[in-house]
């Protein structure tokens, strides 16, 4: 049995006892917020028009200084193989080839967002995500970057982030995005544990992350951070706080921790993953 405290303000705090009855009644599919619009935001009725008629009212904010700078994120969809927990939009292939004609279409649809807010927008954060963002050559970020400051005036001081796949870079790697402007960086580990990683077929030993981490220190990236997935199969609360320990071991200046979500009749590779190999719900509590 766990227990959660509730602030309330200067009334005497609350305890809510979570009992096997209330992990089972609440043991549903919910949103993960992971993004801001959320994903059912995005809907049929928000079209061409509404979109045209936003971007006009941005632009017309912009000019009379009433906007703020904005976000954008550019999504890179490619993965040399795929992780069987993985619920993104993803293109598994090892064809680099497609990555070029991807780039033609990105720059096409930057130079429609352009057109539609009628202005040199500043940009103040930026964020490459996936997929696999070093999915892309050194030459294709290079013209990715390129076009992105192009379009839009990325002020100084701007965040510049990126998803990195440990298994896929190099010191190297990391030197050329910190020489594109990159200040931030996002390791997507998931879990140290071998038989937890074998399970989603994601398998980086930790050293090798210990590695990476240590070198984007010394090149200087301004802040790491660290994803976790709780609720994979073969995790057990003992596993977990494991690799819990050795992530705090590498000291990164952020820990994103997101629920694992088993929806196997939408997401084709988490068939691969079997349900009694998934935690139950009080393990899943425990973890936290």
């Amino acid at each position: 049995m766990s227990e959660i405290l509730c602030p309330t303000g200067d009334t005497p705090t609350p305890t809510a006892t979570i009992t096997p009855e209330l992990l089972q009644r609440f043991d549903v599919a919910g949103p993960r917020y992971t993004s801001y619009p959320t994903a059912d935001r995005f809907v049929e009725a928000f079209g061409a028009t509404e979109y045209a008629q936003a971007a006009r009212q941005r632009a017309e904010g912009a000019l009379a200084g009433g906007r703020p700078a904005l976000s954008v994120y550019v999504h890179i969809p490619f993965c040399e193989s795929v992780c069987y927990y993985c619920a993104c939009n993803k293109v598994v292939t090892r064809d680099h080839a497609r990555a070029s004609e991807y780039l033609d279409a990105l720059e096409h649809e930057m130079a429609l967002h352009v057109a539609a807010l009628g202005a040199v927008h500043s940009v103040s954060q930026l964020h490459l995500g996936g997929g696999t963002p070093t999915f892309l050559s050194d030459d294709e970020l290079d013209r990715l970057m390129g076009a992105l400051r192009r379009n839009f005036r990325v002020v100084p001081g701007a965040e510049l982030s990126i998803e990195v796949d440990p298994r896929t870079v190099s010191r190297e790697r990391l030197a050329h995005l910190a020489k594109l402007g990159f200040n931030r960086l996002s390791f997507g580990v998931q879990d140290f544990d071998e038989q937890v990683q074998r399970a989603v077929h994601r398998v980086q030993p930790f050293e090798s992350v210990k590695a990476l981490v240590e070198a984007a220190r010394e090149i200087g990236f301004e802040s790491i951070n660290v994803d976790l997935i709780y609720g994979l199969p073969m995790q057990t609360p003992v596993s977990f706080q494991r690799t819990v320990t050795q992530v705090n071991a590498l000291r990164p200046d952020r820990i994103a921790l997101y629920a694992y979500a088993h929806l196997p009749q939408r997401f084709k590779p988490q068939r691969r993953i079997s349900t009694a190999d998934i935690p139950p719900p009080p393990d899943r509590v425990a973890m936290l």
